[in-house]
């Protein structure tokens, strides 16, 4: 499933994926990028059809509708056209488009006349992130964990290695003029060895994971 970065920080519990047949399955953020405020989340959608997506350069002129939540209300629909505006909103590529959406629509999809998603709803005023920019993240997650605890492990990961790039340069600066065996230094050499140890278990991780159905 594609949503915005934002949504699915947004919550405070779990994320579920409802269908119309009434069935709920779980949902995990398997790799988002804050660059383009665009995750991708991993459900059991076995059997399912994926939505088409179309990485084309929306068109000024081209109709499009956006289906939604707006308001925690819907499904939505609204019809508009784009406008042809691409411009950088708080530094994430956008276009723009005329369908109306309201707080709640983030993460809708943009549908052209032939049913494919070219964007995804994004900013109030009609912008959103066209699927272009949608393309090089589905093709990374191809790679990345494809378990909830594979996910979640990646992350505590990328959060240690912040942590330690962080601390360690301000350690090494303080105990460059300690003795070789100086506790200081001891304790720089183990957490070198600990970064080591945690991205090779994470790349066994990513190794050991199969692949898995999304959309």
């Amino acid at each position: 499933m594609i949503t915005n970065l934002h949504v699915a920080k947004g919550g405070t519990g779990d994320i579920y994926m409802d269908f119309s047949d009434g069935e709920r399955v779980e949902c995990y953020t398997a790799i988002a990028e804050r660059d383009v405020d665009l995750a991708v989340l991993r459900c059991s959608t076995a059997g399912r059809d994926a939505l088409e997506i179309d990485p084309a350069i929306p068109v000024a002129g081209e109709p499009v509708a956006v289906v939604g939540y707006p308001g925690g209300e819907g499904p939505t629909a609204t019809d508009g056209v784009i406008t042809g505006d691409r411009r950088e909103v708080r530094g994430i590529d956008t276009v723009g488009f005329t369908a109306a959406i309201a707080p709640g629509s983030s993460g809708s999809p943009v549908f052209d006349s032939g049913g494919a998603v070219r964007a995804v709803a994004t900013f109030g005023g009609g912008l959103g992130v066209p699927i272009e920019e949608l393309v090089p993240l589905l093709d990374a997650a191809e790679g990345y964990p494809v378990t909830k605890e594979g996910a979640e492990w990646r992350l505590r990961m990328r959060r240690s290695v912040l942590a330690v790039a962080v601390v360690l340069p301000v350690a090494w600066f303080f105990s460059r003029r300690r003795s070789h065996n100086h506790p200081v230094r001891q304790a720089l050499r183990w957490s070198v060895a600990g970064v080591v140890v945690t991205l090779a278990l994470t790349q066994a991780q990513f190794a050991l994971s199969g692949p898995a159905h999304f959309l």
